[in-house]
């Protein structure tokens, strides 16, 4: 289905956020600050940013600041607790951790040797043509399915406790789809914070009050679809290029909604090289 909509640089956003840490390095540059700046919703801009360029918005707020430090130190005499101050640390202590961290000595001995360290952002290198990506129009779907709060890895308990209600309830035939939700971006919050589904798409007779389960709606629209073959392990490369070389060549804008994992094959009868993962991310 052809999308006819003005193109949205994802370059410009980047250069914009980018921008505005670098004026703003002693403000708060929470991830839903930085989200507002790039006008996108904070799941859909820390997974556009870090594939575009391989680190994470606090990865990189953390480098600017000490290197906008490290430059401070060696081109002032400003006094260090100052300069902390000057790059959003109120503290001198995690400020000080920090910085011995990130360039291997103190505040006060790199002043001393007098290096210079410069600010840069390398972009993540992407594959021309990894994958194919179809823009197609979706019907919405009543679902049903198991929370999990915790690091993604360990989000298999949700699909045995998934697996285990329907067929508890002889359910098997009454179900369509069945998906992933990943709420959070991964790396946004401690992996013990992490909230997602496993979820199936339910048919009118499935019924709607069963234990465990929890019941909600999947809108219709237009999706980037991308077909993804392999093992589950490798479903971040296919994830990362379609946040980071897809959607930017695109020019298409992403709806306020995470995207859906969809299991095409069952990792029972298929053998892992050859398992069909869909990824529908949602188009405004």
């Amino acid at each position: 289905m052809a999308v006819d909509r003005p193109f949205v640089s994802y370059e410009d956003k980047l250069n914009r956020v980018l921008t505005y840490i670098y004026d703003n390095i002693d403000e708060d540059l929470s991830l839903d600050t930085l989200a507002d700046i790039a006008c996108m919703s904070r799941y859909h801009w820390h997974r556009v940013f870090r594939a575009m360029t391989g680190e994470t918005l606090a990865a990189v707020v953390r480098r600017m600041r000490l290197n906008i430090a490290a430059n401070t130190l060696i081109h002032e005499d400003t006094p260090v607790r100052k300069i902390a101050e000057q790059v959003g640390y109120k503290n001198l202590a995690s400020f000080s951790r920090a910085f011995k961290v990130t360039h291997g000595v103190s505040p006060e001995q790199f002043r001393k040797q007098g290096a210079k360290i410069t600010s840069f952002l390398n972009q993540t290198e992407t594959v021309e043509g990894l994958y194919s990506v179809n823009v197609r129009e979706l019907k919405g779907f009543r679902a049903a399915g198991v929370s999990h709060v915790g690091p993604y890895q360990e989000i298999g308990r949700a699909f045995k406790d998934l697996g285990g209600v329907l067929m508890a309830n002889s359910l098997m035939s009454h179900v369509g789809l069945l998906f992933a939700i990943y709420h959070d971006p991964p790396g946004s919050k401690p992996g013990a914070e992490l909230r997602s589904h496993v979820a199936v798409s339910i048919h009118k007779k499935f019924p709607d009050n069963l234990n465990g389960l929890d019941y909600f709606d999947i809108v219709g629209g237009n999706y980037a679809m991308l077909e993804h073959k392999g093992p589950y392990a490798k479903l971040k490369t296919a994830y990362d290029w379609l946040y980071g070389k897809w959607l930017p060549d695109s020019g298409l804008e992403l709806k306020d909604k995470p995207p859906l994992e969809v299991y095409i094959s069952d990792p029972k009868t298929t053998p892992s090289a050859d398992l069909i993962t869909e990824i529908r991310l949602p188009l405004l």
